[in-house]
């Protein structure tokens, strides 16, 4: 009996990449705090004694209460100037997306060292040679600009293909009308011949009998 056939073992397909969560992750989270100790660090330079040096006339409990008031509509406006920033440039998204680009490249490396296979080291940035950063930046430019010429030449040799084909069928049309206009033609001199030999012959039979008759 045959064997059994096997379909061929495919790789899996790589999984998709996970989704980028909405909450801050470490970096974003380190980013808020950092903002958060910015505007406490400079709400704390306007303490009380520093208040009341730029209001002398100012009575002490009336000053106390327009410094919280200022200090307080001064910390509503750049938390609500910071989070439409946030917002507006995807702050968040992106932070989390390099944190987990991050954790991707340090799980591979893990992977790697596991396996016994070999670690390479990244090349900074800054030691490239000019061509090369030039060039990585200009490759997918042209990556892109030589698939459009391949696709437009593909297109143009198709469509050359089908006028070839065009013209050569007109060609043959061509020398098909040609070649019966000259059989019509060869037919029209042979008729004008074959008419031409019965003239001539009437008027010798003419000739013929009118000598007949002068003889008489």
């Amino acid at each position: 009996m045959p064997g059994a056939t096997h379909p061929e073992s495919r790789s899996p397909s790589p999984a998709p990449p996970p989704p980028i969560a909405d909450t801050p992750g470490p970096r974003a989270q380190g980013l808020i705090n950092i903002y958060n100790q910015a505007v406490d660090a400079t709400l704390k330079k306007c303490s009380p004694t520093n208040f009341a040096s730029c209001f002398p006339t100012v009575p002490p409990e009336t000053l106390d209460h327009l410094r919280t008031q200022v200090l307080n509509q001064l910390q509503r406006t750049w938390k609500l100037n910071f989070d439409e920033i946030m917002a507006k440039r995807n702050v968040v998204q992106l932070l989390n997306s390099l944190d987990q680009c991050i954790e991707d490249a340090r799980l591979r490396k893990k992977r790697a060292e596991a396996n016994g296979g070999p670690v390479e080291t990244p090349v900074p940035l800054h030691t490239l040679p000019p061509a090369e950063i030039y060039l990585a930046h200009l490759r997918p430019f042209l990556e892109t600009q030589a698939a459009e010429m391949h696709t437009r030449l593909a297109d143009t040799q198709q469509a050359n293909t089908q006028l070839l084909s065009t013209v050569t069928a007109q060609r043959a049309e061509i020398e098909a009308l040609v070649h019966g206009l000259e059989n019509v033609i060869q037919d029209l001199e042979t008729s004008a011949q074959m008419m031409g030999q019965e003239e001539v012959q009437a008027l010798s039979n003419e000739m013929r009998e009118l000598e007949k008759e002068m003889n008489k």
